[in-house]
């Protein structure tokens, strides 16, 4: 019985992720596959497919975002220094510490990314 309960642990910190990953992407494919049978069943009925229509059928989706750094960057520092203070207050481990400086730092790369690339788009906009 003692033997159970790290292989459990195991499977539930690397499942877990796994498992996430898995609902979301079958959610997300299955309220596609919602808005194309509603889409073929309005086509076959012969009705006229306007854009405000296609925009209420359940499922649609708008056009994907571009990728924002600044977001992006904004997300990973929040993380970086919670997990960082994870790492320093809750557990005392400095290897904990340090993957959340690790994370912080990343975000500060791509908010510095963001902040160049917005000034070099403003520059050649401007020419």
């Amino acid at each position: 019985m003692e033997l159970l309960i790290p292989v459990f642990g195991i499977i539930g910190v690397f499942g877990m992720p796994a498992i996430i990953v898995w609902v979301a992407l079958h959610f997300n494919n299955r309220k596609k596959e919602q808005y194309h049978e509603t889409l073929r069943k309005l086509i076959d009925s012969g009705q006229e497919l306007s854009p405000e229509l296609l925009r209420s059928i359940p499922g649609y989706a708008e056009e994907e975002t571009e990728w924002n750094d600044f977001k992006t960057g904004a997300i990973l520092i929040g993380i970086g220094i919670g997990v960082a203070l994870i790492g320093y207050v809750g557990l005392g481990s400095k290897v904990v510490m340090s993957a959340g400086l690790l994370v912080l730092t990343l975000g500060l790369a791509f908010l510095i990314y963001g902040i160049y690339d917005k000034t070099q788009n403003t520059e050649s906009d401007d020419v």
